[in-house]
């Protein structure tokens, strides 16, 4: 569940700020485009890693049972 979320929050930022910077200098659709690109890009980075805290987390969990 937290990695979807990681991921939808980086795009609904993006294009939040997409859409705001759009409105403010008037670029449509432009602004909206690089930043939803940008957001895309920072979801997938934070699920990645989001994964290997995750991943170092079990492994250090199960070495310490062995």
């Amino acid at each position: 569940m937290r990695l979807s979320t990681e991921f939808v929050a980086g795009i609904i930022v993006g294009g939040g700020l997409g859409w705001a910077v759009d409105k403010w200098l008037g670029t449509a659709p432009f602004g909206m485009i690089v930043l939803l690109m940008l957001g895309f890009g920072a979801g997938v980075m934070n699920v990645v890693r989001a994964a290997g805290l995750m991943k170092s987390r079990s492994d250090d969990k199960s070495g310490a049972q062995n």
